[in-house]
Order: C-alpha cells, then structure tokens, then sequence
C-alpha cells in the first residue's frame, strides 16, 4: 500500500461514486438529521467539482484543460490529502485518464506533487517541483486513436511536464475535480482542510468543438460525508463560464457505510443511515462491498 498513490481498484473502482439526490432522500433520517445537499443536485462520496457528459450520450471528448492554484494544506491536517485534477472519462466508464496535483499531510509534514494516471493503473508521480501557491494548467488531449498527450505547466515557475501516453478511452466524459484520496485498500484519507480552490480556464473539446463549462452543460458534484454533511462544496460557474470554486467545510470526513441492495445492469441503490439513494453510471460488473 502506498498512501501517496489515489486507489483504484475496490470499493469505488474505477469512476465516480454519485449519488442522486431526490425528494426522498431529504426526508429527516432516523437520527433526525437531514442530507444538507441541494434539492435535485448530484453528490459524490470522493469527487466535487463539474462534470461534462457521461449521460449515455454519444458524445466524444477529446481534450481538457483547466488551471488552479496549488492549496497551501496546513500541516494540523494529521495524515490527510486531498488532490486536484482534469480528465477524460471515468463517469460512467471504467477508463479515466487524469493530470493534477496532489497534497499529502504526513506526520506532520506536507507534501506536493504532481502526477498523471491511467486507470486501472495507479497514479504516478511525474518530474515536476509544485508548491502551495504555485499556478499550475493541466491538460489532457487525444493526438491520435489511443494517443493521449499529457501536459501539467507549472505558471509561476515556468515549468512543465508533458507525455504521450497509449490509452484506449470511451471519450465520454470530461471532468474538473477536487478529490477525496484513497488509501489504496478500501479506505480512504481524511479530506484535508485545502480551504478553497478556484479552477479557471476549464474547457474541453467536445466532437471537435472547444466549449466552455456552460456551452458543454457541465454539470456540479457535492462531496459529502458519511454524517449528511457537505463535506466539499462547488459554486455556479462563473460569469466567464470557465471558472468556479470548490470549497472545504469544517464538516469530518466521515464515510458512510453501504450496503448494495438492488443492482443491474446501469444502475444500483445503496443504503446508509441516511436512506436509500440511487447511484448513476454503474457499469454491469460493479460492486460495493461494506467498509
């Protein structure tokens, strides 16, 4: 196990975990508390930030770019992380090529890095000194049928890294995600207190057309906890319609337990002490085992 690395495999394989909130879903639970994510909104259990597609549609998305500065994570986050980070696919699929940058808080010392990933390989950490404050640009762009160049600048120190990688994807999704980091066994690290990340210049190509967030009808995931609580929690998109913010809440990084209850072939609902939710985009193979 290698804490550093985002997991891959198991519980939440390889794509997001979302939850599709409903009129039920808000009833008070048990507890008395209630789901404080927005009616009709979608939330994820590892994700926040906007997604473009993966709606079943037959689009194909051939680049994504955004920029964001680097968190400054205060090293009190004992053994958390967070990472941050554009890709293509892995909605509802299980291929996802993915460029960022990644905060690990670790006996009291915080470290950045930069990093590329394929699923279902794990991350890997690529050649390029980032800090806390550094303005980074990420990109991913098909240059051919299983080409994909991947490009990470970082802007204040005039830097970069780049490679071609061969990477077979669906092209059905493009995403601008802050992320909860696994662990790499089925669990995951505490959600760091990053505070707050403005992603800008966030388009994508899409059948051969460069589009904004708002032309490309992007659309925003909450992160929430096990406790009903927004744990990340992403704004409108701005009046550029390339940029918005994600924001960290106080709220514990608690995950929920989950039980299966009804599976096929699109989708599965899951139960926790908040009710009974409905989980999109899930591929015939996909299971979730209690943790």
């Amino acid at each position: 196990m290698r804490p550093h690395r985002k997991y891959i495999a198991g519980v939440l394989a390889a794509f997001a975990f979302i939850i599709v909130f409903t009129q039920t879903t808000h009833a008070a639970a048990a507890d008395g508390q209630q789901l404080n994510v927005p009616q009709g909104s979608n939330a994820s259990l590892n994700w926040s930030g906007y997604v473009a597609g993966g709606n079943g549609s037959q689009d194909n998305y051939t680049s994504v770019t955004g920029s964001w500065v680097v968190p400054n994570v205060p090293a009190s986050s004992a053994n958390s992380a967070d990472a941050t980070w554009v890709g293509i696919g892995g909605v509802q699929s299980r291929d996802l090529v993915q460029a960022g940058t990644q905060a690990l808080v670790q006996d009291g010392v915080v470290t950045y890095s930069a990093w590329i990933e394929t699923l279902p390989g794990f991350s890997k950490t690529v050649p390029l000194a980032v800090q806390s404050g550094d303005s980074v640009t990420a990109s991913v762009t098909q240059e051919a049928p299983g080409s994909w160049l991947v490009t990470i600048n970082d802007n204040t120190r005039g830097t970069s890294y780049s490679k071609t990688v061969a990477y077979n994807s669906s092209r059905s999704s493009a995403e601008w995600v802050e992320e909860m980091v696994s662990n790499g066994n089925g669990t995951f690290r505490p959600l760091d207190s990053f505070g707050s990340i403005a992603f800008t210049n966030a388009e994508a190509t899409v059948n051969g057309a460069s589009e904004n967030l708002t032309q490309l009808g992007a659309q925003p995931l909450q992160m929430v906890n096990g406790l009903h609580d927004s744990l990340a929690s992403v704004s409108t998109i701005g009046a550029d319609n390339t940029s918005f913010t994600v924001a960290r809440s106080t709220a514990l990084a608690t995950v929920a337990p989950v039980t299966v209850i009804v599976r096929h072939r699109r989708h599965a609902y899951i139960s926790t002490s908040g009710g009974t939710y409905r989980i999109v985009g899930l591929p015939s193979s996909f299971s979730i085992e209690r943790f």
